[in-house]
């Protein structure tokens, strides 16, 4: 079962966004340093409505920052991560052509920004660590057996 609810921006308070997700690894010893992107569970997501609309200040700020954020995504964890939260509109990949249109870098932007894990379940790949999310936070609490010496 996934709620999952559109509301108006309000001011922030504990969120994850997808682009947090993007660059969340497990760091415990039984990781051994691995790479690999958690995979998310989401039992309630929230979805923003964009702010920048007929702003074109904000429009071009979300362009600048998506844009310069692309070489910094890991594209398939971002595709991975959306889906899990209910998004499918992302492509399978980004083609030159779609790095520069400033419809797809605001599309993108409001994936990244406006897209947040409130409650669910974040689990490595790797070992089957399982961190809670709750109410937008995610718990990385280890173990002291779970630490790295």
């Amino acid at each position: 079962f996934l709620l999952y609810t559109l509301l108006p921006k309000s001011p922030p308070t504990h969120i994850m966004r997808l682009l947090t997700h993007n660059v969340l690894r497990n760091n415990t010893k039984a990781a051994n340093g691995s790479n690999t992107p958690l995979r998310i569970t989401a039992t309630e997501v929230r979805v923003d409505e964009p702010t920048s609309n007929n702003d074109p200040d904000a429009e071009r700020r979300e362009v600048e920052f998506a844009k310069n954020m692309m070489p910094a995504l890991n594209w398939d964890t971002l595709i991975e991560g959306a889906k899990s939260m209910g998004l499918d509109s992302l492509p399978p990949s980004v083609t030159p052509e779609l790095a520069n249109d400033e419809g797809f870098l605001r599309a993108l932007y409001h994936v990244l920004m406006d897209v947040h894990l409130v409650n669910g379940m974040l689990t490595c790949t790797e070992t089957g660590r399982e961190f809670a999310v709750t109410n937008g936070i995610a718990n990385f609490m280890l173990e002291e057996d779970e630490c790295e010496v």
